[in-house]
């Protein structure tokens, strides 16, 4: 299964006034979860608005501005991940057909197979 997991707020802290992203703590359970979803098979998206906002949307300065940043505390938190996307789109809300409501980590199994999924997803199977 393709997971795809937002950065901030997911999987480390959200960066308070006047701290760095290099000073956030990953969100508890976060960096075991994701080894045991990625142990499992699954292939694991990271993605993130970081400076989206403060870049007007140009991907290419958010990039330049917090992308080295932002792989060097991945691997040094240790999180393991296949792709990695910079530019999600900031946004007040996000509305999605297949999104879910994350509030911990211990609400995900540790195999993956029983993530939330819409029903339309199930229905149509691995597409």
């Amino acid at each position: 299964m393709r997971v795809c997991i937002d950065l901030d707020g997911v999987i480390c802290q959200l960066r308070k006034e006047n701290q760095t992203y290099e000073e956030l703590s990953p969100v508890k359970g976060a960096v075991e979860k994701i080894k045991k979803l990625k142990d499992e098979g699954h292939y694991i998206i990271i993605y993130t608005a970081r400076n989206m906002k403060t870049q007007n949307a140009n991907v290419g300065k958010v990039v330049k501005n917090i992308g080295l940043v932002t792989l060097e505390w991945l691997d040094r938190h240790s999180i393991f991940y296949d792709e990695i996307y910079f530019g999600k789109p900031w946004a007040d809300i996000y509305i999605d057909d297949n999104a879910f409501r994350f509030e911990k980590w211990e609400t995900i199994d540790d195999d993956g197979k029983n993530l939330p999924l819409s029903s339309e997803k199930r229905i149509r199977g691995d597409e």
